[in-house]
């Protein structure tokens, strides 16, 4: 979508699990993304459980650190997204 110039915005829904929103991070920070991002990785409450939570249709579960709600929304603020 960076090369289409119909899309002005670039809007992105992320979960919990895996690790693909650092490519998007990574993109922003070596200038290969220019246009502006909003973003929001679900999953946010997991923290307030005591077990571990899966979360959409196919069981999207954290991993590790990395891989929660609130460290890729973190990455993802650090980078300038919205």
């Amino acid at each position: 979508y960076q090369d289409d110039s119909g899309a002005k915005v670039l809007l992105l829904l992320g979960e919990v699990g895996g690790m693909d929103e650092y490519d998007l991070v990574e993109a922003v920070k070596s200038g290969r993304i220019t246009k502006p991002i909003i973003a929001w990785c679900v999953g946010t409450c997991a923290s307030c459980f005591a077990t571990e939570v899966q979360f959409g249709h196919a069981g999207a579960q954290a991993r590790g650190d990395m891989e929660t709600a609130a460290a890729k929304n973190k990455a993802m603020k650090e980078a300038g997204f919205h």
